[in-house]
């Protein structure tokens, strides 16, 4: 498995908990983290052709050289962990439509939704690990 790095809106309270969960769920650490606001994330974004904004409001995986978008990208990560969080990946076999409009449901609320009140600061005790896990541009 090559470089998969998770770009996510690191002021958003509901994104930086799963990126907090997802730290914690891959202890093999297959996944690099990056905020949407930074040089790296932008350099996916560029990269993938997207919009500038895409993810301000849009989890992305950068896999392989390809991205991709909401709801595979979340089963692609879910699919990469340790049992028994692969077995989620199997909802890959719902269709993209129908997965896509449960994301962009939640995806809609996720301002009213509430996280940690210090977005975009990792939980106390995730500091060391949520920095050794940050995609450097060499990542890409």
């Amino acid at each position: 498995m090559g470089s998969r790095i998770v770009v996510f809106d690191g002021d958003c309270g509901l994104c930086n908990g799963f990126v907090a969960w997802l730290l914690r769920h891959d202890p093999e650490g297959r996944h690099l983290i990056t905020g949407s606001g930074s040089d790296v994330g932008a350099a996916i974004v560029a990269r993938a052709g997207l919009p500038t904004d895409i993810s301000k409001s849009t989890l992305l995986l950068w896999a392989d050289g390809e991205v991709l978008l909401r709801s595979d990208a979340v089963l692609a990560i879910l699919g990469a962990l340790p049992w028994p969080w692969r077995a989620l990946g199997a909802g890959r076999l719902v269709p993209r439509g129908l997965r896509n409009r449960v994301y962009d449901a939640v995806a809609v609320r996720r301002p009213r939704i509430d996280g940690d009140a210090a977005c975009g600061v990792p939980p106390a005790d995730l500091v060391a690990l949520w920095r050794s896990r940050l995609a450097a541009p060499a990542d890409l």
